[in-house]
C-alpha cells in the first residue's frame, strides 16, 4: 500500500502530542498515569450516577495517554452505558466521538468500520449533524487507509449527496476533503486540488473553528506542490496560519505547534521550488522554534526532511546527505521522499555506487507496492459508477411508468389494463438491457484490470532498473571498475531482453486471437523441431537443480511431418518454458511420440502442479495461478492457439502425477502437457 500522511485525523493527533510532550517526561508521564489508573479503578465502583460518568471519562484519558487502546475502548463502552442511564445526551455524544477518533487514531481500521455505523445511526437519530458527518469521513478514511480506494471514493460520492440533498455544509466539506484525500494517493493532483478548495471554501464560510481545516490547508498544499502551483501554495500558507493563530481562542499556542510547523515546513517547500533561499531559511527557523514547544519525532522528521531538501537545491550536497541520514535516524516513516532526496544528493556527490544501492532500493520497494495501482483502481470505479447511473435511469424510469399508470386508471379501467401490458413488456425489455449491459461492463473490467496489472508489473520493472543504471553508466564523475561496469551492462541487457520478449509475447497474443489458419508449407523430422526448441529455452543448463531429458520414441526414425517449423517450435518452446518456471527442483521430461496420424510432443515436470479444476482455465488470457511468478499469464493461451491453428491441440492430462509426488517425497504433484499435430 502506498505510504502517505494521514490527513483526515492530522489535528486530532497533533493535539495528542503535544498534550503527551507537555508532561514533565515520558517516564514520569507513565508513572503518574499508572498511579491515576489504578486510583480511579478502586473508586469508580463505589460511585453513582454522573461522578461515575466523569471518573470513567478520566479513567479514558489516562488511558489513552498511556497508549493503551484496548482498555481506553472498553472504558468509553462503559461511559456511553453510564451516560445513557444518566439521560446525558451531550456527554453520550462526545462519548462516541471518543470511540471513532481513539479508533482512528490508533490505526484500528476494521474495528472503525465496524463501530461506525452504529455511531452514525445515533447521530443521525439525535441530528447532531456535523458530528454525522465527520464519523462518516473517518469510516470513509478508514477504507482508503486500508488499500480500499474504490470504496472509499464510492462513499465519499455518496456523502456529498445525501449532505447536498440536507442542504449542510460541514458534510459536503467533509465529503470534497476525502474525495481530495483519496485523489492525491492515487496522483490524481487537479482533481485532489479541486477537491480540496472546495472543502476549505465551504469550512470557511462555516466560520469552523474545531480544527477541521488544518488538515486540507496541508492536503492541499501537497497537491500545489505536485502541480508546481508553487505561489500558490505559498500563498496558501498564510491562510492556513491565520486560521491555526484563530484557534488558540479555544487552545494554547502549544497544543497548536506541532500543525503551525506543518504550516511553516510547507511555506519553506514552497520558496524553495521558487528559488527564495533566504526566505526559506527564515520560514525553517520559525518552524523549528514552534517545534521547541511541543517536540515530537514527527515533527523532527519533517523539519530535517526540508533541511536536507533546501541544502540540495542551494548545492551544498554533504550537508543534504548528512540532514538525510538525521531524518532516516528518526525511525520514523512517513513515504519515500527522503530516499529519493538522499540518492540524488549522493549521485550529485558523486558517490556513484552508493546512489545505486539507494536507487535500486526505492525501484524494490515500489514495485512491491505495485498492487496498488491507483489508476487501474480509478478506471475501476469510473466503471462502476457507470452501472450506477444506469440504475438510476432505471429507477426514473420505473417512476415515470407509475406517474403514467395513474393517470391511465383515470381515464378508465380497459385502457389502464392495456397500457400496464404494454408497459411491462417494454420494463422487462430494459431490465433485459440493463442485465447484458451490468455484465459486459464487468467482463470488460475484470479483462481490463488483469491486461493493465500484468503489463504495468512486466515492463515497470526493467524500466526502472534500465533508467537507473543508464543515469549512473552516463555520469562522467563516476568510476566504475570493470566488474561493476561489467555487470551493470548485463542487467541493461538481460531488462531490455525481457521487455523484447514481453512485446514480442503481446504481439503473437494478438495474432492468436485472428483465429487465422496458419500455412503448413515445411517439410519437417520430429527430431529437428525437438533439437532447434531445445536450444532456443537453454533447458539443457538453465539450472543444477533441475534434469531435463529428451524421449524419442518414434514408429519411424525416418518420420516426417508437413507443418509450420517456426511455429510449432514457437508452442512448444511456451511448454517448455512453462515447465521451467514452474519446477524449481527435480525432472522435466520431453517425450516424442506418433500413432498412424499423429505426433504428440509431451511435456513432463516435477513441479508445483496445477489444482484441481483449473485445467481449462490456464489457457484463458491472463491467468496466472501463482500471483508471485513472474510472467504475463498468455505462454499458455498463445501455445494452444498456434497447435489449433496448425490442426491439432495442446491439453493438460489432469490424471497425471509424478513419482516423487506418488512417493510423497515432495509437495507438488507435477504436470503432463500434450501437443498433438497431424502428421499430414
Amino acid at each position: 500500500m502506498t505510504a502517505h500522511r494521514s490527513y483526515t485525523h492530522y489535528y486530532f493527533y497533533a493535539i495528542v502530542l503535544a498534550l503527551l510532550m507537555l508532561a514533565p517526561s515520558v517516564n514520569a508521564q507513565t508513572e503518574q498515569g499508572k498511579h491515576a489508573i489504578d486510583s480511579l479503578r478502586k473508586v469508580i465502583p463505589q460511585l453513582q450516577g454522573k461522578e461515575k460518568g466523569d471518573a470513567l471519562a478520566d479513567l479514558f484519558r489516562q488511558y489513552y495517554l498511556t497508549l493503551q487502546v484496548d482498555s481506553a475502548l472498553s472504558t468509553l463502552n462503559q461511559l456511553i452505558i453510564i451516560r445513557q442511564q444518566n439521560g446525558d445526551t451531550e456527554g453520550e455524544a462526545a462519548a462516541r466521538w471518543n470511540v471513532i477518533a481513539l479508533l482512528n487514531n490508533a490505526g484500528k481500521h476494521e474495528l472503525l468500520l465496524r463501530y461506525s455505523e452504529e455511531q452514525m445511526e445515533w447521530y443521525r437519530k439525535h441530528q447532531m449533524w456535523d458530528r454525522f458527518y465527520q464519523c462518516w469521513q473517518r469510516k470513509c478514511s478508514a477504507n482508503h487507509d486500508m488499500g480500499r480506494i474504490q470504496t472509499a471514493l464510492r462513499e465519499a460520492e455518496e456523502m456529498l449527496e445525501f449532505a447536498t440533498k440536507h442542504d449542510n455544509n460541514i458534510g459536503r466539506a467533509m465529503a470534497y476533503k476525502q474525495m481530495g484525500i483519496t485523489y492525491y494517493d492515487i496522483h490524481q493532483f487537479n482533481e485532489a486540488a479541486k477537491a480540496l478548495e472546495q472543502s476549505i471554501s465551504l469550512l470557511r464560510n462555516e466560520n469552523d473553528m474545531t480544527g477541521m481545516q488544518s488538515g486540507v490547508y496541508e492536503a492541499l498544499c501537497q497537491s500545489y506542490d505536485r502541480l508546481h502551483r508553487y505561489d500558490e501554495a505559498f500563498n496558501l500558507t498564510f491562510q492556513w496560519e491565520e486560521h491555526l493563530h484563530s484557534l488558540e481562542k479555544e487552545h494554547t499556542l502549544a497544543i497548536i505547534s506541532p500543525t503551525l510547523v506543518s504550516c511553516y515546513t510547507a511555506r519553506t517547500k514552497a520558496y524553495i521550488r521558487l528559488k527564495k533561499f533566504d526566505e526559506a531559511h527564515k520560514a525553517l527557523a520559525q518552524a523549528i522554534e514552534y517545534q521547541k514547544m511541543g517536540q515530537s519525532l514527527l515533527t523532527k522528521y519533517y523539519i530535517l526532511e526540508m533541511q536536507a531538501d533546501l541544502a540540495l537545491n542551494e548545492g551544498f550536497v554533504g550537508q543534504a546527505i548528512a540532514f538525510a541520514d538525521s531524518t532516516l535516524a528518526t525511525g520514523v516513516y512517513v513515504d519515500e521522499n527522503i530516499h529519493e532526496l538522499r540518492a540524488e544528493a549522493l549521485f550529485l556527490a558523486g558517490r556513484g555506487i552508493e546512489a545505486a544501492k539507494e536507487y535500486r532500493g526505492l525501484y524494490e520497494r515500489k514495485d512491491s507496492l505495485f498492487n496498488r495501482d491507483m489508476r487501474t483502481q480509478l478506471d475501476e470505479l469510473n466503471t462502476i459508477f457507470m452501472i450506477d447511473e444506469l440504475n438510476r435511469k432505471q429507477q426514473r424510469t420505473r417512476m415515470y411508468f407509475i406517474i403514467v399508470i395513474g393517470v391511465i386508471i383515470l381515464a378508465g379501467l380497459l385502457f389502464f389494463i392495456l397500457y400496464r401490458l404494454h408497459e411491462t413488456k417494454l420494463l422487462k425489455q430494459k431490465n433485459e438491457e440493463l442485465t447484458i449491459a451490468n455484465a459486459r461492463a464487468e467482463e470488460s473490467l475484470t479483462i481490463k484490470s488483469e491486461f493493465i496489472k500484468t503489463i504495468s508489473h512486466e515492463i515497470r520493472t526493467p524500466l526502472n532498473v534500465l533508467s537507473g543504471f543508464t543515469q549512473i553508466i552516463t555520469s562522467p564523475d563516476i568510476d566504475l571498475s570493470e566488474k561493476e561496469t561489467k555487470n551493470i551492462h548485463q542487467l541493461i541487457s538481460d531488462n531490455t531482453k525481457r521487455i523484447t520478449q514481453l512485446i514480442n509475447k503481446m504481439l503473437e497474443l494478438s495474432d492468436a486471437s485472428s483465429q487465422t489458419v496458419i500455412t503448413r508449407d515445411d517439410v519437417v523430422s520430429p527430431h529437428d523441431i525437438v533439437e532447434q526448441t531445445i536450444k532456443l529455452t537453454g533447458i539443457t543448463t538453465y539450472s543444477q537443480t533441475v534434469n531435463f531429458t529428451l524421449q524419442e520414441q518414434l514408429t519411424d526414425s525416418n518420420l516426417n511431418i508437413h507443418t509450420n517449423r517456426q511455429a510449432v517450435v514457437r508452442a512448444l518452446e511456451q511448454l517448455l518454458d512453462n515447465a521451467k518456471k514452474f519446477t524449481h527442483e527435480g525432472n522435466i521430461t520431453l517425450k516424442v511420440t506418433n500413432d498412424a496420424h499423429t505426433l504428440h510432443f509431451i511435456v513432463e515436470d516435477t513441479g508445483i502442479g496445477i489444482p484441481e479444476g483449473e485445467s481449462e482455465r490456464i489457457f484463458e488470457e491472463f491467468t496466472q495461478l501463482n500471483k508471485y511468478t513472474e510472467g504475463t499469464g498468455i505462454g499458455l493461451t498463445v501455445a494452444r492457439s498456434i497447435a489449433r491453428r496448425l490442426g491439432g491441440d495442446i491439453v493438460l492430462d489432469t490424471s497425471y502425477k509424478c513419482q516423487k509426488a506418488m512417493d510423497k517425497e515432495q509437495e507438488g504433484t507435477g504436470a503432463r502437457f500434450i501437443m498433438t499435430l497431424p502428421i499430414s
